[in-house]
């Protein structure tokens, strides 16, 4: 916990300079984000919910239709009629009908807003010839009795009458005028139903299961109109179900036809037969066969009659073998024949190739041939073709073979059939065949009902169960959450570029960081206020803080004299000349013998302070060229303060330092002064400052706030390892 409290009090100290850039960012996040949001569009979403209408679902509501097993929905795999739902094909229909080829709006407050009633202008007769122009804004503004086209990207503006055809490079339309109007207006162009389709209602529209254990789909489409949400959802729900409806009923009727012209041609086919055993039983007074005639007469007739069905089947058979072999076959055609012959096996093979070929679809849509996944559903689709293929030989071998053991019975039973008297011969053949034909015409009339009761009983494999509806309420964009999350991110992102910039910038941020980069004692924060660059009145805050480190001075050297301050600072000079003579004014009012001494040879200005002469001073004594104290130290304004001045510029400056002669200097000072205060050399890391600083009881280094480079202070650390000082303090400067 102290190591968290730390790093956040050291996190803190790092971006409270930077406070004010905090906050401008946050503010420009949270103007930005409102700006967005005012031009987003509200979004709506409508919703629906249909229920797919499986085996088990009919069983649990006791639908207890012997048709069900011929027209289940098979729709127990509720992922293919979600991927049904998503295909442009079921959307066409939909999409035509809600009449997106062109969008209107106006301008209001800067922002365009789409009109839905009253339109002024109606655009007919719509034809893009550059798809790039779809999507794109059309302006049009009214001129007396014409309009003006402008395209704004396209640097096109042309003027066109109403009700004339307007070609451009990128479309052609037609606008006609619904009533009088003065704004300029926009238009949309969104192109064909598959543009549409792509371009705003695929990326809107969703199909998901509520429940695995329940054959729901929700269906949901966004739209910037609730009314348009609301009203796409409900049409495509009731195409959807005709359309299933419409399916079924194409597979039923190619059955039912064929049904209608056997029964037909067997109808005509009996009547002939009544008519000709009629007309042989009057003319020779026969009316009934034997008994052992009429056995035979029975089981020919049953003969007969299955030999027929079976030409039946094989017509059937023969078909859906003619159809498997055509290139564009469609499999779903064949299911309700291949129920006819009672093939299931087949069926299911059908229904997972169908399966098979919309993933194989979906697939190639974003990979290639090579894709191990498509690769190895295309080896299962050629298995399953096969199998169909198989399937189908077989049943016509079936067939083949039941005829071929019919055929020989009939064979038999027509050779007992010859040995009869010739008359009952003929009746028996006569009543034989109308028979079989009374037999045929009512199966095929049984099955003629039975296929009509089919179709009636169509009905679709889906019921809505809830009507699209909106709640009215935008889902997006979410306003509130959006300005939060912008907010907080903005916060987060000024305070990371504070931080960056506070551990990237070379300067001190503050005199809390003084801490991490150095161990020196800090002997006092002063504070450098505007228009006081010297000490003037005694209530001043600067005077405040300067009185607390003479204190500060006077506990630790309390000598009655030679005690002998040195001032250095970084190269900028922050303030060091301002320092020592305050300090020197602060002290010499406390009746302290004080004496300043400016050793910043190469940029004096203590005399300047003081409004004194640069005359002789420090330069001169270390040359040898002056010895006397009287001569070289001048008088201030105040009674207990001297200066010793930089004196004459030497260009050996260095060497002079370096002398016996500093030593002697500062020697004879001290027994003449109480505390001397040295404005010495900036610390530079060269010998010159190094060496006076031998001489002196402490040695403050002054830095500034948003100023001091923190290299410095890293420098300072590692020559005092390496030079052994003792007697060095900072003194930091504020901005107050």
């Amino acid at each position: 916990m102290q190591e968290n409290s730390s790093f956040f009090l050291e996190f803190l100290n790092k971006i409270l300079p930077y406070k004010w850039s905090i906050a401008s960012i946050t503010f420009i996040g949270m103007i930005v984000s409102a700006i967005n949001l005012y031009f987003t569009p509200s979004i709506y979403e409508a919703q629906s919910i249909i229920k797919v209408k499986t085996d088990n679902s009919r069983r649990e509501i006791g639908e207890l239709n012997p048709l069900e097993d011929i027209y289940s929905s098979n729709s127990e795999n509720i992922d293919q009629d979600l991927a049904l739902l998503q295909i442009f094909h079921i959307h066409k229909k939909a999409i035509d009908k809600l009449n997106l080829e062109v969008q209107y709006y106006k301008k209001k407050r800067y922002k365009k807003i789409e009109l839905l009633d009253n339109l002024p202008i109606k655009v007919l007769s719509v034809t893009i010839l550059d798809k790039k122009i779809v999507g794109k804004y059309i302006k049009i503004v009214p001129q007396k009795s014409k309009i003006l086209i402008e395209i704004e990207d396209k640097s096109y503006r042309k003027l066109f009458n109403y009700n004339e055809e307007i070609t451009t490079p990128w479309f052609k339309f037609k606008v006609t005028k619904n009533s009088d109007f003065n704004i300029p207006l926009y238009i949309k162009l969104n192109g064909n139903s598959r543009d549409i389709y792509e371009n705003i209602i695929k990326k809107n529209f969703n199909a998901i299961r509520l429940n695995k254990n329940a054959s729901l789909i929700k269906i949901t489409f966004q739209n910037n109109s609730s009314k348009r949400a609301i009203s796409y959802l409900n049409n495509l729900m009731d195409i959807y179900i005709r359309e299933s409806i419409i399916n079924k009923s194409k597979q039923n009727n190619k059955i039912l036809n064929f049904i209608n012209r056997q029964l037909k041609n067997t109808g005509q086919a009996l009547k002939s037969s009544e008519k000709e055993l009629e007309n042989f039983r009057i003319k020779n007074s026969i009316i009934e066969p034997t008994r052992q005639s009429q056995g035979l007469l029975d089981r020919l007739s049953n003969i007969e009659v299955q030999l027929s069905q079976i030409d039946i089947e094989k017509r059937l058979i023969n078909t859906i073998s003619h159809n498997i072999k055509r290139k564009n076959r469609d499999l779903s055609t064949i299911t309700p024949t291949l129920r006819e012959l009672g093939d299931e096996p087949t069926i299911r093979v059908i229904q997972n190739l169908q399966e098979l070929e919309r993933r194989a679809n979906e697939l190639s849509r974003e990979y290639t041939s090579k894709y191990p996944a498509l690769r190895a559903i295309r080896r299962d689709i050629r298995r399953d073709s096969q199998i169909i293929i198989k399937n189908i030989k077989q049943l016509q071998t079936n067939i083949s073979q039941k005829e071929n053991k019919l055929l020989e019975l009939k064979k038999k039973y027509e050779r007992e059939l010859k040995i009869l008297p010739t008359q009952e011969k003929k009746l028996i053949d006569l009543q034989r065949n109308h028979e079989v034909k009374s037999k045929m015409y009512s199966y095929l009339l049984e099955k003629q009902a039975e296929n009509n009761m089919k179709r009636v009983a169509t009905v679709s494999d889906y019921e809505i169960i809830d009507s699209a509806y909106s709640n009215g309420i935008p889902i997006k964009p979410k306003k509130g959450m959006n300005m939060a999350i912008t907010t907080i991110f903005s916060l987060i992102a000024g305070l990371l570029l504070a931080y960056l910039r506070s551990s990237l910038i070379d300067r001190l941020q503050s005199v809390k960081d003084i801490k991490e980069l150095t161990d020196l004692p800090l002997y006092a924060e002063l504070p450098i206020l505007k228009n006081s660059k010297y000490l003037t009145r005694d209530s001043s805050q600067l005077l405040r803080s300067f009185r607390n480190l003479r204190t500060k001075i006077n506990f630790s050297h309390p000598k009655h004299k030679g005690n002998v301050i040195l001032v250095t600072s970084s190269p900028l000079r922050e303030a060091k000349t301002n320092i020592v003579s305050n300090l020197g004014y602060i002290f010499q009012k406390a009746e302290y013998k004080t004496l300043i001494m400016d050793f910043d040879i190469y940029n004096p200005k203590v005399h300047k302070g003081f409004n004194l002469n640069l005359g002789i001073g420090v330069s001169d004594y270390l040359a040898g060229e002056e010895n006397s104290m009287d001569i070289l130290i001048q008088k201030t304004k105040y009674k207990n303060l001297d200066i010793l001045t930089a004196g004459s510029i030497k260009d050996d400056i260095s060497e002079l330092i370096l002398s016996r002669r500093l030593f002697f200097l500062i020697e004879t000072v001290k027994k003449r002064y109480s505390y001397i205060f040295i404005d010495a050399i900036p610390l530079t890391m060269e010998a010159d400052v190094l060496y006076i600083m031998k001489y002196s009881n402490v040695n403050l280094i002054t830095i500034q706030e948003d100023y001091t480079r923190k290299s410095f202070i890293k420098n300072i650390q590692t020559k005092i390892g390496e030079y052994k000082f003792k007697n060095i303090a900072i003194l930091a400067i504020t901005n107050g």
